[in-house]
């Protein structure tokens, strides 16, 4: 099956009347899995084209824009993702200021009946929406009995003990903890860019690095030095060693954005420009300024021995999730 995509709304159209999974989906956690697992299998029952509408950007940066705020995916990653999972068609609303005006009423009727002709909506358990959130899913359930659609709502999901969420991820990302952020992503935290030409300086210690765009507005883990693998071209995959911070043996105070170098093992060819994809698998230390270079490339060494046993030991299935 092959997902169709709408990046706006005003353009979207369907014939067929639709099941509609809502959220925002920012890194399609274990708990947005369960709801279009749920979408999938509800929406073959009763004969609807499998629908998601999402919206981008993330409310919370039109909605609160004095906040910091980073999402764990971008939108290309997300979609990927999406359509991993066998949905018919995703619908990406522009997420505006008039849009965030809109009463949850007219939410409902302007966008989920008249437009996309929903006979069932599946939600999770906190979702709101409409005007200062004042939709939320008992309303939606109720509304539902008089328009003539279904509501189904997804109870959290709890993974060890915890409720799955991505304001959690997002926390587990920043502090470095990449086991327990992977836990609830069901997956490695990952961070897609393109090579770029940097300062060489790993490859004057003796170990060459990939210098990687970040992308705009993602989520950081604390600066340090982290064990990964390393899928090149949506191709192969490689295991290495990873720093992201700001470099401060060599660049104390002249580096304002954090910088992401991956020194890939037993690896000589030149990819710049190429488009890679790193995922990160476990802190192995925090990044600190050494009193030389030589100091530093010892580091290094006990860090390539750390992260070797550490992917030594990594489960098939984080593998297998990345070569998914």
């Amino acid at each position: 099956m092959i997902m169709k995509t709408y990046l706006d709304i005003e353009n979207f159209t369907t014939e067929k009347n639709t099941a509609v999974g809502l959220g925002n989906f920012d890194g399609v956690h274990l708990g947005h899995r369960r709801l279009i697992t749920v979408l999938k299998e509800e929406s073959r029952k009763r004969n609807l084209v499998s629908t998601i509408l999402t919206f981008d950007p993330h409310p919370s940066k039109i909605l609160f824009p004095e906040k910091d705020f980073s999402l764990i995916d971008t939108l290309n990653k997300k979609i990927s993702i999406i359509k991993s999972m066998g949905i018919s068609l995703l619908v990406i609303a522009p997420f505006t200021y008039e849009l965030s005006r809109l009463n949850w009423e007219e939410f409902v009727e302007e966008i989920l009946l008249e437009k996309m002709k929903a006979k069932l909506i599946v939600v999770g358990y906190n979702f709101t929406f409409g005007y200062n959130g004042q939709g939320n899913v008992e309303k939606l359930s109720c509304i539902g009995k008089e328009k003539g659609f279904e509501t189904i709502v997804i109870p959290p999901v709890k993974k060890e003990g915890e409720i799955v969420s991505s304001s959690k991820i997002r926390l587990y990302i920043k502090e470095g903890d990449m086991e327990k952020a992977q836990m609830l992503l069901g997956r490695p935290f990952s961070i897609e860019g393109r090579v770029i030409k940097g300062k060489s300086l790993g490859r004057k210690l003796g170990f060459p690095t990939a210098n990687i765009e970040i992308p705009e507005g993602i989520v950081l883990p604390s600066f340090g030095v982290y064990s990964v693998y390393i899928k090149i071209n949506n191709d192969k995959i490689y295991e290495g060693i990873a720093n992201i911070g700001i470099n401060p043996t060599f660049m104390d105070g002249k580096i304002k954005n954090p910088i992401l170098e991956v020194h890939i093992f037993d690896f000589t060819k030149l990819i710049y420009g190429e488009q890679v994809e790193v995922f990160f698998i476990k802190k192995i230390r925090d990044e600190k300024k050494f009193e030389s270079p030589n100091a530093l490339a010892e580091q290094i060494k006990n860090d390539i021995t750390t992260a070797k046993e550490i992917l030594r030991g990594a489960s098939f299935s984080r593998i297998s999730c990345i070569k998914g």
